[in-house]
């Protein structure tokens, strides 16, 4: 029972930030539940920071407000596949790559299982773990764990990254909303951005196309920076008018 709650709140989730609302009938229609199983599962979305009750359902919330990784990666799952998939396909037969943390920056490594031969360099202890079993050296940047990413940050890992030397690297972004260039909600991984940025030959941004939706706290880059932003979803075109011609836009949407 449980299982089926969780599916169905994580669904209800998905349809809530791609359609930009949801109704307490038609959910309980499509879900064939009543509709006071719908409002509880509503009020749970809003404590979790996701949706925002109004008149006969919800809509997204839009919030610089962290969220666990864990809650992060079902989000846009999708997207975030297809993403990867065209980051994968542009990475060089034994290139280094650098990888932050983050839950686009996780999916990546995840399909990076497939290939070998590859120098990964990472913050992210998901990445690290997901591709402590592949063929590729993998190397783990010490420094303090940040526990609402996964991420490690702080002195010791910026002194590694100034004499690291890398041919491409993927970061994440909470948003860029009003902005010139991608965000994070964190001021010690914006520093960790800012050096893989240096560190690496080509950089891509990697976030699905809500996130021209919202913003955070730390800007990282202008977009005259980085390469390019690798996307994917219902928001592409709105995104490229964003940044109109400051920096390439690649739509992942349906990569194969």
């Amino acid at each position: 029972m449980a299982n089926l709650t969780a599916d169905r709140r994580n669904r209800m989730a998905q349809i809530l930030l791609k359609n930009g609302s949801i109704k307490v009938g038609e959910m309980a229609e499509f879900f064939d539940v009543s509709t006071e199983t719908i409002r509880k599962d509503i009020i749970y979305l809003e404590k979790m920071g996701i949706a925002e009750k109004n008149y006969g359902g919800a809509i997204p919330k839009v919030s610089a407000v962290e969220k666990p990784l864990n809650e992060k990666e079902w989000v846009h799952a999708d997207e975030k596949a297809e993403i990867a998939a065209k980051a994968v396909a542009m990475i060089g037969e034994h290139d280094t790559v650098l990888l932050d943390a983050g839950s686009t920056t996780s999916a990546i490594a995840k399909q990076l299982t497939i290939k070998s031969d590859l120098t990964i360099i990472t913050n992210s202890l998901d990445a690290a773990g997901i591709l402590s079993e592949s063929n590729h050296q993998v190397f783990l940047c010490g420094g303090k764990i940040r526990r609402s990413s996964h991420a490690l940050i702080g002195g010791w890992l910026l002194d590694r990254l100034k004499n690291i030397r890398a041919n491409i690297a993927f970061l994440g972004s909470d948003g860029f909303k009003n902005q010139n260039g991608p965000t994070t909600v964190s001021y010690d991984e914006s520093c960790v951005k800012s050096w893989m940025l240096r560190a690496a030959e080509k950089t891509y941004v990697v976030a699905d196309s809500t996130k021209c939706t919202t913003t955070a706290q730390f800007a990282y880059a202008d977009w005259a920076d980085v390469t390019g932003i690798i996307t994917a979803g219902d928001h592409v075109e709105t995104l490229k008018e964003m940044i109109h011609n400051a920096t390439a836009v690649i739509d992942a949407t349906n990569a194969k």
